[in-house]
């Protein structure tokens, strides 16, 4: 009886990390951190432009926790990577132009995450600097025998360390800039209030007519999922704001629970966090060493390209 639990616990692990990479390295090439990071070098340097530039810069993420909702979580996700520039187009002169410009500075046809997921500028180039890292993390979980006995395919594992490589970029920014984790959790916390105005005018129609439901339905739901992820925001800029062993232990715990909402989304009842966190957390570490040498170099051509870019494309206020 005890092997069979022992089986048991093993699959419900299993099922955990699968859950974990199908949300990850497609939704977020780079994590929350590091996108604040850039934008707090690009745009405008006022306070208050600079804040809403950098909530602007991970909100396209809005809708990518909707795991209760997974037709919507994948037409929204979509819309606000791809369909960047109607949020643009729509937004006025004011703190919405600011949050407008860090938005479009996050896509994924030209923007940070680019380079993230497609192809590096000083690594991991036609790869993108985040997969590149992840096949490298990948090689190593293999390797311990605690994952091995997830008896996990490759694939699987190629696609959890992406999530757990974004994890480690994000700490090691706070390297960087300490004060990182505190200008991310006040930029959520004031944000201008006409955010979701702004979100609503861009996709609110789309989603109706995706979803078959009204328009004030669809209105009501882009402005709850915003609510949501600002508070998330928040609270992951404030783990950050700790000290590095409390912030990885407060993300490895993070990390379960965001998998373990996405299981119980999907009928599955999660494993203890217990049995998972240690391993996040050695995860999580050993990406930080993996990224430690050329992080650095990468965000910063990063920072230059996503400026050119912008330029180029006409989006500057």
């Amino acid at each position: 009886m005890e092997t069979r639990n022992k089986k048991m616990r093993y699959l419900a692990v299993g099922l955990l990390f699968l859950a974990m990479g199908f949300f990850s390295s497609e939704a977020f090439p780079w994590g929350f951190a590091t996108h604040a990071y850039i934008n707090d070098h690009l745009g405008k340097t006022k306070k208050n432009q600079n804040a809403d530039e950098i909530y602007g810069g991970v909100a396209p993420d809005t809708f990518n926790y909707l795991f209760n909702f997974p037709n919507y979580l994948g037409f929204l996700s979509d819309q606000t990577h791809a369909g960047f520039m109607r949020l643009w187009n729509v937004s006025n002169q004011g703190l919405g132009k600011s949050l407008a410009y860090g938005f479009a500075s996050h896509n994924d046809l030209w923007g940070a995450d680019s380079t993230a997921h497609h192809s590096g500028l000083t690594f991991g180039q036609g790869a993108g600097y985040v997969i590149a890292k992840a096949a490298l993390l990948a090689e190593i979980l293999k390797q311990v025998p605690e994952y091995a006995a997830l008896g996990l395919p490759d694939e699987a594992t190629l696609e959890i360390s992406h999530e757990l490589v974004e994890d480690g970029i994000d700490l090691l920014v706070k390297g960087i800039d300490p004060s990182i984790g505190q200008k991310l959790s006040s930029s959520a916390m004031s944000r201008t209030s006409n955010f979701p105005v702004l979100l609503v005018k861009t996709y609110a129609r789309d989603l109706s007519q995706f979803a078959g439901i009204s328009r004030q339905e669809a209105s009501k739901f882009i402005t709850a999922a915003e609510k949501e992820f600002r508070k998330s925001i928040v609270l992951y800029g404030q783990a950050l704001m700790q000290d590095e062993a409390t912030a990885i232990q407060l993300i490895s715990e993070g990390t379960a629970e965001v998998a373990a909402v996405f299981l119980e989304a999907n009928g599955i009842t999660p494993p203890p966090s217990e049995e998972i966190v240690p391993l996040i957390g050695f995860a999580i570490a050993q990406s930080i060493i993996l990224c430690a040498d050329d992080f650095e170099a990468e965000i910063g051509a990063t920072i230059d390209f996503v400026n050119q870019n912008l330029q180029t494309h006409g989006i500057s206020y």
